[in-house]
């Protein structure tokens, strides 16, 4: 079923009723079974959040939906509720509320009817928004002081970039009581987004308050121990077979990444930035062109093979070594004349033009040419860096393991590749300690886990600390790590595993002036 909104429609997925009881069990017990309080289901649905409020005998109970059937439907089950036949986004109640709660909708700007862009605007101040940001700043204001805020909601204000304004209006008018991780587990029929629900209390919080957090075991947990088992971990304060339990410090600055895992501290350290140069890859926009075997390099020109490069891709990280490479056509950018490219560089020409018509298709700058790739970046320094060292990881990565891999043949990196350069750090130790089982979970602490995949960026990259350890900590781990390409075998990765626990327990560490 669909929300009519305009000339278009958002798809309508139900809440599960299991999800929808445990998120009305999080309303504080002080506004439990008192007839005053004022509760606003910010997008009814069929009303299955209404059914559980009721349940749980909640009186004064608000609900608004847009969707003409849908309306309907609420009417008709619970004529005990007043009810507004009204879009959200623009609505002007006259009251504020106790508690809001509900699963908006989730589709990002480009996806939405105009109408509805122009309403997401107002509110986010962004085009690269999603209409949900919008329903969390406009229910933070619908809130009275000390109200609370109840959503299911995708996790992705955590960490993006345009979401900023989301997090910044959380931590300057309350703050996040509680988050219940579901990750990308199955809960909405034919949809699978990565999902968080979250518990904001409109309220200053106390130095000591920390977040409650909740993190799912697997994404083979049913809806039932969904309900029961976070239930039991929110009640108890303690980890079970279904749910991770811990608390953090409370978010206190909206232009870090946010992460429901444990924080993790390196006191005695160096940022990556500090001691290598990290960059992402070339981007072809249809690689399908500029692929070349080597059987057609062998009928190329002198001239033409000038254009041929040597690319590493995500498939040929195999952790800790690269295997194999692909051959690609790359014709720099500064030959824009078509007319250059099919005189002197017939071979090639005749290669690509078959698929002129597609690469038109691409997006391209307006100072590009169909046969150029659509975006060299970091293309100097790649040339720069050729003859040096690399270490290379996939930029979405859903492998169990780190997959940084060592290459000093002379490679371009793809555009799923991001690629670091050690400039005055040994590349040896640097790979044995990106491929840890420690440096994983201190790098997921750091907010890269997107759903059940890890994403290596730019950015969260060049802030990772790096521990510096004593150096002959750091001549081991860099011996164990030349073994383990010299004869690809991983099996002693686990020295290394013991060697950075037994570096922290016993505070092996040097001094930051000997770096």
């Amino acid at each position: 079923m669909t929300h009519d909104i305009g000339k278009e429609s958002i798809a309508f997925i139900e809440t599960p009723d299991e999800v929808a009881k445990l998120m009305v069990s999080l309303i504080s017990t002080e506004y439990k079974n008192q007839k005053e309080v004022q509760v606003l289901d910010s997008g009814c649905g069929r009303g299955v959040f209404l059914e559980q409020l009721l349940a749980d005998k909640y009186s004064n109970i608000e609900g608004i939906e847009l969707d003409n059937e849908l309306i309907k439907i609420c009417k008709s089950k619970f004529p005990q509720i007043k009810f507004y036949h009204e879009d959200y986004l623009d609505w002007e109640p006259k009251e504020k509320y106790d508690i809001i709660i509900g699963n908006p909708p989730y589709a990002h700007y480009n996806s939405l009817p105009s109408e509805v862009q122009e309403k997401v605007v107002k509110i986010v101040s962004s085009k690269e928004s999603d209409i949900y940001y919008a329903f969390i700043l406009k229910s933070i204001d619908l809130l009275k002081d000390g109200g609370e805020l109840i959503y299911i909601v995708p996790y992705g204000f955590f960490y993006n970039t345009f979401a900023k304004i989301v997090r910044k209006k959380i931590i300057s008018e309350g703050f996040l009581y509680a988050v219940i991780d579901l990750d990308e587990i199955r809960l909405f029929e034919g949809e699978n987004p990565e999902t968080i629900i979250f518990k904001f209390k409109k309220t200053k919080p106390d130095e000591r308050d920390k977040t409650q957090i909740l993190r799912i075991v697997s994404r083979k947990i049913s809806k039932k121990d969904i309900l029961e088992k976070g239930l039991d971990s929110i009640k108890s304060k303690e980890s079970n077979d279904a749910f991770f339990y811990y608390e953090k410090p409370i978010f206190i600055d909206s232009d870090s990444i946010w992460t429901t895992y444990p924080e993790i501290l390196i006191e005695t350290s160096i940022s990556l930035k500090e001691v290598a140069w990290i960059g992402v890859g070339l981007v072809s926009g249809f690689d399908r062109a500029f692929i070349i075997s080597n059987e057609e390099i062998m009928s190329l020109n002198e001239d033409e093979r000038k254009f041929i490069i040597r690319s590493v891709k995500a498939s040929h990280c195999k952790a800790y070594w690269t295997e194999g490479c692909t051959n690609y056509i790359l014709i720099p950018d500064d030959l824009n004349s078509e007319e250059i490219l099919r005189n002197r560089y017939p071979n090639i020409y005749k290669k690509i033009s078959d698929f002129k018509e597609k690469m038109n298709d691409r997006f391209l700058p307006s100072n590009k040419k169909w046969f150029q790739w659509q975006a060299l970046r970091n293309y100097k320094h790649f040339l720069d860096y050729l003859d040096k060292p690399k270490i290379y990881i996939p930029t979405l990565d859903r492998s169990k393991y780190n997959r940084f891999s060592l290459s000093d043949e002379e490679l371009l990196p793809s555009g799923d590749i991001l690629t670091i350069v050690p400039l005055i750090i040994d590349p040896f130790f640097l790979l044995g300690y990106l491929n840890s089982n420690f440096f994983r979970e201190y790098y997921l602490s750091a907010g890269a886990r997107r759903g059940h995949r890890i994403a290596f960026t730019q950015r969260i990259m060049s802030n990772i600390q790096i521990p510096l350890f004593t150096k002959e900590v750091e001549k081991e781990i860099a011996s164990i790590t030349q073994q383990i390409l010299k004869i690809k075998d991983v099996s002693r990765k686990k020295e290394i595993e013991t060697l950075i626990q037994n570096s922290f327990k016993e505070k092996h560490f040097r001094k930051l002036i000997d770096k």
